[in-house]
């Protein structure tokens, strides 16, 4: 990173002008394609840092919480098929998972450092929601029409990571599709957004690059 520090001051922010400043980082991407383990990497990474950045936070995903939750309302074991559960999720599901996920989002964004790693967010909800429900189904976008503005997503690309099955994950044909689905959304969005591939070490190295390099791009908090 630069000598400039943009960050400068950052301490005596409140919380609200925190959240508005918060760099958000989301990762996204089909099951099984090591987004939570690259978001705990770059997290350790930065709170390495020291000072301001000792402080970095994340948020988990909510919607695994939820699924658990459910399986065991509806007297479901975590080992039962799948594809049996899917048939269980209603519209109603996707809107409370998105509100919540956001809930979590926004709260980190004002207790933590200057960036924000998220393990996955309410546009991710939307995509879940199209896969389980179809196109028909717009809870979760109804719901939170306009999300805070995101500084980077990070695509994690199922191609190099192999699929393993926890009891919750719906399936490794899925996959191919529902990458391309991320894929196809961000870029109508127009987001900033970046496929990550490779092994562990390269994809975390890969990372830095792009968020040190977000983070260099800041004004100085003074200049609003």
């Amino acid at each position: 990173m630069k000598t400039r520090d943009p960050f400068a001051g950052w301490e005596s922010l409140t919380p609200a002008r925190r959240q508005q400043r918060t760099l958000r980082v989301v990762l996204v991407g089909a099951e099984s394609t090591g987004k939570t383990t690259l978001t705990q990497d770059l997290v350790e990474h930065y709170r390495a840092r020291g000072g301001v950045w000792a402080n970095t936070l994340w948020v988990s995903e909510f919607g695994r919480a939820y699924t658990v939750a459910k399986i065991a309302e509806n007297g479901l074991g975590l080992n039962d098929d799948a594809e049996f559960r899917s048939a269980d999720w209603t519209s109603k599901d996707f809107g409370i998972i998105a509100l919540e996920q956001q809930r979590l989002e926004d709260a980190a964004a004002a207790a933590g450092s200057p960036v924000l790693f998220c393990d996955t967010d309410a546009l991710a909800t939307q995509i879940w929601e199209r896969r389980y429900l179809g196109n028909e189904s717009t809870e979760a976008r109804d719901t939170l029409p306009h999300l805070p503005p995101r500084a980077l997503y990070l695509l994690t690309d199922h191609r190099d990571v192999g699929f393993t099955q926890d009891g919750i994950r719906d399936g490794e044909q899925f996959r191919e599709t529902m990458t391309q689905w991320f894929v196809d959304e961000l870029r109508i969005r127009g987001e900033r957004r970046q496929v990550v591939r490779g092994g562990r070490v390269e994809r975390l190295a890969e990372c830095i690059r792009l968020v040190d390099e977000m983070l260099d791009e800041q004004p100085p908090l003074a200049a609003g």
